[in-house]
């Protein structure tokens, strides 16, 4: 007999062929009150399935087979990973943070050996940021990310 784990709230089983990445800020200022990222991102109907912390904790928001709405458009096949930029910001000062080198060094290992766990355990046939898959919207996880060195380290052929 297989136990079956249900789903949590909202959502919906899915088999994983590609990770988004994103960032976001590890604290939110909206509307006059503070959020915790994990916080906020349930506050708002939003989800991922790792949040990387700057001391590179790896919160686990969703099992890597239930959906998350972390992508219009990309929730149905994908892992969402956000990297918590470090401090508080709206979402000015976010778009500013993310422009310039953000991530520790711990975060970002932390980062690497999430994706690369991914790899291991799913057929992934893509890996993209945020602002690939949502262009028009979406500018995380910005400049200040090191992407070329992130698929080099995770070892992406595509």
């Amino acid at each position: 007999m297989i136990a079956r784990i249900p789903l949590a709230k909202g959502a919906y089983a899915q088999q994983p062929s590609r990770i988004v990445v994103h960032a976001m800020a590890e604290f939110i200022t909206d509307r006059g009150r503070e959020w915790h990222a994990p916080e906020f991102l349930k506050n708002i109907g939003l989800s991922a399935h790792s949040l990387i912390t700057p001391s590179g904790v790896r919160v686990r928001c969703r099992r890597e087979t239930q959906g998350a709405y972390h992508a219009r458009g990309f929730n149905r096949d994908s892992l969402g990973i956000e990297v918590l930029v470090p401090g508080v910001h709206d979402y000015d000062s976010f778009i500013e943070a993310i422009k310039t080198p953000y991530m520790t060094k711990t975060q970002y290992h932390a980062t690497v050996d999430q994706c690369r766990e991914w790899l291991d355990e799913f057929h992934i046939l893509s890996i993209d940021r945020h602002s690939d898959v949502d262009p028009e919207r979406k500018h995380d996880p910005g400049d200040g990310f090191p992407w070329t060195d992130l698929l080099s380290d995770i070892g992406w052929q595509p």
